[in-house]
């Protein structure tokens, strides 16, 4: 009797075995598996372009079988399409900038669904009272706002730019579709308003665009054009592509020269630093690169080692100017 009972226990704990054995294999193999995907809403802006090459080959290193990269082209339906054909191949996690944050909340209902695990990078997923519905990995938008005008502010101070206000203007290039840009422009004009309480309000305008250059462009043109007896302007943006589209409006309408420009990003600042005379005088040089690998790090560990995402990263900006940009390694 007793050699019958140790017999069942034997095989017991043998089926037992085997089954933990079977279902860590099946664990190991996934994760020896596991595929992502990276969507930007363009790949035209050299930030998206090496952020999202960075994350790639983060998550290649970290083990990652594959990584799949999509430009979302600015368009929700080739977002949501890609979306979907990334839910359908099953992919183990997602980098998502959206194109439009209008689609936060179906991109989260659709991935959620599908167990699939989101980091939102650059422009937050947000509900419809902003709050933050994914892991967010980005910068202080607010802050750099406040720093970059305080620069401006310092630099047309010293160098006597302000002796004629009522001929100059503040032109702030906003992205209020992104809610990751709007404390930065609010950043901006509280910084500026404070520091300089008697500029005339009447002269401070801002100019809506989509975070491209080509329509900052000419949303900066047609301010201008409006706004003729303004002969010196002072220009902020939400990125940098921003602040380069309207330093060509300006410099369309032969007002460059006399212009004062910062810009966020620090991608394109060294192409106008080594120009004579641009008006950009400084920008916040941010790494897409760390941006990038630490989404992809924070992506990994979580799909292997079940780590918990942060709710929040932000990334730290330097400030870079013609005297600096150099010793930066800027791509």
């Amino acid at each position: 009797m007793n050699k019958k009972i140790l017999l069942v226990v034997i095989i017991i704990l043998s089926s037992f075995a085997f089954s933990c054995d079977t279902t860590t294999s099946k664990q190991s193999s996934k994760k020896s598996d596991l595929v992502i995907a990276v969507i930007y809403k363009t790949l035209d802006e050299a930030w998206f372009q090496e952020e999202s090459e960075a994350a790639k080959n983060k998550a290649l290193a970290m083990g990652a079988k594959d990584v799949i990269t999509i430009d979302a082209k600015m368009n929700p339906d080739v977002y949501l399409s890609a979306l979907d054909n990334l839910i359908t191949q099953k992919v183990d996690g997602i980098l998502i900038c959206v194109p439009d944050q209008k689609l936060s909340k179906i991109t989260i209902d659709r991935c959620k669904k599908s167990n699939i695990a989101v980091i939102a990078c650059d422009d937050p997923l947000t509900d419809d009272e902003g709050n933050y519905i994914a892991p967010f990995v980005g910068i202080d938008s607010n802050q750099i706002g406040r720093d970059m005008t305080s620069l401006m502010v310092d630099y047309l101070e010293k160098n006597n730019k302000l002796s004629d206000p009522n001929s100059s203007g503040l032109l702030l290039m906003s992205m209020d579709s992104v809610s990751s840009c709007i404390p930065r422009t609010e950043g901006q004009l509280e910084t500026f308003k404070d520091r300089l309480p008697s500029f005339p309000r009447e002269n401070i305008f801002q100019a809506e665009y989509n975070g491209q250059s080509e329509k900052s462009f000419y949303s900066a043109a047609s301010t201008i054009t409006s706004n003729k007896n303004i002969k010196n302007w002072f220009v902020m943006s939400a990125n940098e592509a921003g602040t380069i589209g309207a330093i060509k409006a300006l410099d369309q309408s032969g007002l460059a020269e006399n212009a004062v420009a910062v810009g966020v990003g620090g991608y394109v600042a060294k192409d106008e630093f080594q120009k004579q005379n641009s008006p950009l005088i400084a920008s916040a040089y941010i790494s897409a690169t760390e941006v990038g690998e630490i989404a992809a790090q924070e992506l990994m560990e979580n799909l292997l080692l079940n780590k918990n995402i942060p709710d929040k990263y932000l990334v730290k900006d330097k400030v870079i100017t013609k005297d600096n940009y150099k010793n930066l390694v800027i791509k």
